[in-house]
C-alpha cells in the first residue's frame, strides 16, 4: 500500500513538472510561431506592394498599345479639336456626416462661381455622387464605398468627373482671382488650339498636383487612371501614403509616367498660377499626424538619414543581445 501511494505521488510530481515545463515552453513557441507568421505576411505584403508600385510607374507595351488605340478613336471622333468644356466641378464629401461646408470653403467657391457666370457649375456631394454612380458607373460604386478615407473618394471622383464631363476641377480651398480661368491658364499663342489636359506639377517633384486640373471630355489619360483605381485600392502602411498612392497625386503621377502620349499635355508654372490666377484659403484639411512627420523628414534629409542609421544600429545590437540571452 505504501509503495502504491509513493508511485502515485511520483506520477503526480512528474505530471506537475511536465505541465510546468509545457507552460514555460509552449507560450514561447506560440509567440515565435505567431510572430513568424506576422513577419512572413508583412514581408509578402511589402513584396506585393513593391511589385505594384514598380508596375504602376513603368510603361509596358500592352499599356502603350491600348492607349494609342484609345487615342486614335478619340481623335477620329474629333473631340481633340474641340475646346475644354467650360464647366467647374467641386466636391464636398464631408456631407457623408452631414457637416456643413467650412465658411472659408464657401467663400472661396463663391469667388469661382461669381467670376464664371458663363460656366456650368456643379458641387458634388456624397448623395449626388452615389446617385450618379448608380446610373453611370455602377461598377465603380463598390470601390467608392470601400475606400477607407473620404480623401480617396474625392481624388478618385476628380478623374471620373473630368473623364465623363470634361471641364475644370478646383479644390474647395482655392479662390479664383480671374474670370474664365481655363483661358487664363493657357498661353495666348495656344488659345486657338487648346491643350487636351492642363496640369501643374507638385512641389515635391514626384507628384502631379490634383487641386486644379482641366481636360477635354473622354480623354484616354483619365480612362487609364480610372482603370487603375481598382488595383491601387490597397493599404500603404500609413494614412498619408495610403491616400497619395491609392488615388491621390502620386497615383496620378504614376499614370502620367507610363502614359506614352504626353505631347498635348500643358503644364502651367506655379509662379503663373498661384497668387495671380488663384489663391489659397487654408487647405490641408485632410492631413494627418503622419503627414507632418513625413513632411519633416522630406525637408530634413540629412537628419533623416542619420536617424535611420541610428535605428539600424540599435536594432542590430538589440538582436544580438536577445540572441545571446536566448542561449
Amino acid at each position: 500500500m505504501y509503495e502504491y501511494k509513493q508511485h502515485k505521488k511520483r506520477i503526480y510530481i512528474h505530471k506537475n513538472q511536465f505541465y510546468s515545463c509545457a507552460e514555460r515552453i509552449y507560450p514561447r513557441r506560440m509567440i515565435i510561431i505567431i510572430g513568424s507568421i506576422i513577419l512572413i505576411c508583412l514581408f509578402l505584403h511589402v513584396i506585393q506592394t513593391g511589385i505594384f508600385l514598380t508596375g504602376h510607374f513603368l510603361e509596358t507595351e500592352d499599356i502603350n498599345n491600348m492607349v494609342k488605340f484609345d487615342m486614335n478613336i478619340w481623335r477620329q471622333n474629333h473631340i481633340s479639336k474641340t475646346k475644354i468644356p467650360r464647366s467647374i466641378h467641386q466636391i464636398w464629401i464631408s456631407s457623408i456626416e452631414n457637416k456643413e461646408m467650412y465658411k472659408n470653403f464657401r467663400i472661396a467657391a463663391n469667388t469661382c462661381v461669381e467670376l464664371h457666370s458663363n460656366y456650368n457649375y456643379t458641387l458634388w456631394t456624397h448623395k449626388k455622387i452615389l446617385n450618379w454612380l448608380k446610373n453611370e458607373y455602377s461598377w465603380f460604386l463598390p470601390i467608392y464605398k470601400n475606400y477607407q478615407y473620404d480623401m480617396q473618394r474625392i481624388d478618385a471622383m476628380k478623374y471620373i468627373l473630368l473623364f465623363h464631363f470634361g471641364g475644370i476641377y478646383i479644390d474647395l480651398d482655392i479662390e479664383c482671382h480671374v474670370p474664365d480661368l481655363i483661358t487664363a491658364m493657357i498661353l495666348k499663342n495656344q488659345t486657338d488650339n487648346e491643350p487636351d489636359i492642363i496640369f501643374h506639377m507638385g512641389g515635391e517633384g514626384i507628384s502631379a498636383n490634383t487641386d486644379i486640373m482641366a481636360a477635354k471630355q473622354f480623354h484616354p489619360f483619365f480612362k487609364l487612371a480610372i482603370n487603375r483605381l481598382r488595383s491601387a485600392n490597397r493599404w500603404f502602411y500609413l494614412y498619408h501614403l495610403t491616400i497619395i498612392f491609392s488615388a491621390g497625386p502620386t497615383f496620378l503621377y504614376g499614370i502620367y509616367r507610363k502614359y506614352p502620349l504626353k505631347e498635348n499635355f500643358y503644364f502651367i508654372p506655379n509662379k503663373l498660377l498661384w497668387g495671380k490666377l488663384v489663391g489659397g484659403v487654408g487647405g490641408g484639411t485632410w492631413y494627418g499626424k503622419d503627414t507632418l512627420f513625413l513632411v519633416f523628414f522630406m525637408n530634413n534629409q540629412i537628419f533623416s538619414c542619420f536617424l535611420l542609421l541610428i535605428i539600424i544600429i540599435v536594432l542590430f545590437y538589440l538582436f544580438r543581445y536577445l540572441k545571446r540571452k536566448r542561449y
